[in-house]
């Protein structure tokens, strides 16, 4: 995975790391399969980069959602890093433009990578609540409750 990163990077691709990879950044040990990365839905530009970057990992070009149909919010492909989401869209979060300007820079070993801030992945777990999020949203909430508190 350092690699695609690396490639998105390097194509100043913007996106923000979103689902179980956010979770496990914020401390919470837990199994995830796949990548989910949150990028701008009617940015042409960041498409044809991400196109460029990694397009020979994608078994189909990545597309921008298609607003009367509302086809294409989420991208799923099977890469030979593991498997890789784009969302365009992303239940409980605002537009892209305001989850970037939130988001957090962490170290993913040695890539700087931008991933949701710990109010806005409690909120997106909150909008989904899946089943198998109820420990993450319970984490998170405890979370939340010690950083108002000072501690």
């Amino acid at each position: 995975m350092e690699e695609l990163l690396k490639r998105l990077n390097e194509a100043e691709v913007k996106f923000v790391v979103i689902g179980g990879q956010a979770m496990f950044q914020e401390g919470m040990p837990r199994f995830t399969i796949d990548w989910d990365f949150f990028i701008p839905s009617k940015d042409l530009v960041n498409f044809q980069r991400i196109n460029m970057a990694i397009g020979d990992e994608l078994d189909m070009k990545l597309e921008p959602l298609d607003v009367l149909s509302e086809e294409g919010f989420g991208q799923t492909f099977q890469t030979r890093y593991g498997i890789i989401q784009f969302h365009l869209l992303t239940p409980g979060l605002g537009t892209f433009d305001d989850v970037y300007q939130r988001s957090v820079s962490r170290d993913y070993k040695g890539i700087q990578v931008k991933y949701l801030c710990l109010e806005d992945l409690y909120a997106s777990k909150m909008a989904v609540q899946r089943g198998k999020d109820s420990d993450d949203i319970l984490f998170l909430k405890e979370k939340l409750r010690r950083k108002q508190s000072g501690c």
